[in-house]
């Protein structure tokens, strides 16, 4: 949690629950913080108790729809360039992070920008 909190950004989940994810692969999900509109999120992993990395930079919303201990599912919402920050309309992406060679990837591979259309 120490390290979410220097990158800027406040864990979504409290110290007691992450103790409790299964691992050895963990994610939690964080807000920068400060953010007023909730707009500036990211997911970061964990394998065992080595801090691994994020998923993304300027991802605006995030969820992490379920987490095993060997894959983390997450969901992004789309907006589309006539959408207002508060709704999205093209749909959903859903990635699957699992830890391969060393590192976490994402299958399909995570685009630069999830929020917003290729």
């Amino acid at each position: 949690m120490l390290r979410i909190k220097r990158l800027g950004y406040t864990a979504d989940t409290e110290a007691g629950t992450v103790q409790g994810l299964g691992g050895p692969l963990r994610a939690i999900h964080g807000r920068c913080t400060g953010s007023v509109d909730g707009t500036c999120v990211a997911v970061f992993f964990f394998y065992g108790n080595e801090y691994a990395g994020f998923d993304a930079t300027g991802v605006a919303q995030s969820t992490i729809k379920s987490q095993d201990g060997k894959s983390v599912t997450l969901s992004y919402p789309v907006y589309l360039p006539s959408d207002p920050q508060c709704c999205h309309s093209g749909g959903e992406r859903e990635y699957q992070a699992r830890w391969e060679d060393g590192k976490v990837v994402f299958s399909p591979p995570l685009p630069e920008h999830p929020n917003y259309p290729d």
